[in-house]
This record gives structure tokens, sequence and C-alpha cells, in this order.
């Protein structure tokens, strides 16, 4: 069987223009309405990022639900940070997961930077409130979202899990001991973000991201 390569080729400013992983471009549309902006087969282009607490799997089950709880907290206080009203995204639970997209027409420009800066931050004081500390693993992407009977489907829910559990971001946390939150993102938000300058592009490393049929490049940020 020939292996397939999913291409992280979704994104731009969220509200625009979107070119998803087949070449096709999904038209501009009005910001303010998931299904105003959704193409024929219902996918609409989001922000969003998934999050991983490194070590879930090793502890007891009150510490997992302590942890969980933490995570939860967390991310809303985060979301409130950057200005964005947690009722307003689109959520998802799996364990030790979180996975979360921003408003139709999110500012990636604006809110990446202040999601990395004020994660890192409230993870940090976190930190020092509890003896078990939290570490995290996330990614972000943008690209095309639709939904289904299980919940949330297209390319970029895959490309995301696939990005958070990845050998490159795995290793980069064994790597970096006192590092609380290693991160990565896409191409396409290197290209939208960092390479205009919203974020500093020395604080970020390319490396290439190989899991099960995903290939990419991605940029890494040790935090």
């Amino acid at each position: 069987m020939d292996r397939q390569t999913n291409k992280i080729s979704v994104g731009g400013n969220v509200g625009g223009n979107v070119t998803a992983g087949n070449d096709n471009v999904v038209g501009q549309a009005p910001a303010t309405d998931p299904a105003a902006t959704a193409n024929r087969d219902g996918y609409t282009p989001r922000f969003g990022f998934v999050v991983d607490i490194v070590g879930f799997g090793q502890r007891e089950a009150e510490d997992k639900d302590d942890l969980q709880h933490r995570l939860d907290t967390m991310v809303g206080k985060v979301l409130t940070e950057v200005g964005v009203d947690p009722a307003d995204t689109e959520s998802d639970v799996a364990g030790d997961s979180k996975v979360l997209f921003l408003p139709v027409g999110a500012d990636t420009s604006r809110v990446l930077p202040g999601l990395i800066s004020a994660g890192s931050e409230l993870l940090r004081r976190d930190n020092r409130r509890y003896r078990d500390r939290m570490r995290l693993r996330m990614a972000f992407g943008t690209g095309l979202l639709g939904h289904g009977p299980l919940g949330f489907t297209g390319e970029l829910i895959v490309d995301l899990h696939r990005m958070v559990d990845s050998d490159a971001l795995r290793g980069a946390v064994k790597a970096n001991p006192d590092a609380d939150l290693v991160l990565l993102i896409t191409q396409t938000l290197h290209d939208d973000v960092i390479r205009p300058g919203f974020l500093n592009r020395e604080d970020f490393v390319q490396v290439a991201v190989t899991m099960k049929e995903f290939a990419a490049p991605a940029w890494l940020r040790v935090c």
C-alpha cells in the first residue's frame, strides 16, 4: 500500500481564504457565523490546539482527576487572558488531552502569541501551588474543521493529534526536563505569525514530524 502524506497546507487568517490539502480553495465568508463559513461539505476554517498532560497514565486515579481539573481551569484562564470567552469555543476532552477550537475569524497573529505567553506563565504559577508538577505538550494549527457523530472531523483534528503524539515533541519533552511546556506549530502558522514578526522567530526550531501516515514540517518551541 502506498504511504499517504497529509500536508498541513491549510491556514491564513482563519476568517479568510483557506487552501486545503487537496489545493481546493474555500472562499472568504463572514467571520461571525460558523454556518455561513462552512463549505458545501460542512467544513469551516478554524484555529485550535490539542494539549496533552505528560506522564498522565503513570498517576493514580485521584491524581488524574486533579490534573484534569487543573488543566481545564488553566485553559479557561488562558482564553480569558487573550480576550476569548470560553463559551464561544468548541472543545472536547479525552483522558489526558483537551482539544479546543477558537471562534471563527480568530486573529492568529494576536491570539497565538497570547496563548503561548499566558499559557506558559499560568502553568508556572499552577506548578508553584502543587507538589504534582504538570507538564504539557501542545500542538497548534489552522485548517478545515467539521462535525460528525463521534465529534470533530477533518484533517486538522487528525493532524493536531498526530503532532502532539509525535516523536519530535515527545523527544523534546525528554530532552528538556526543566521545561513545563513544549509545543509545536504548523508551517502555515509559522508563515502567518512568526515570519511577519508577531513572535520571536529565534524561539522556534524547525523539525520534521512523522507519525503514522502523517508527515510534515513543524516548528518547535520549548517554554
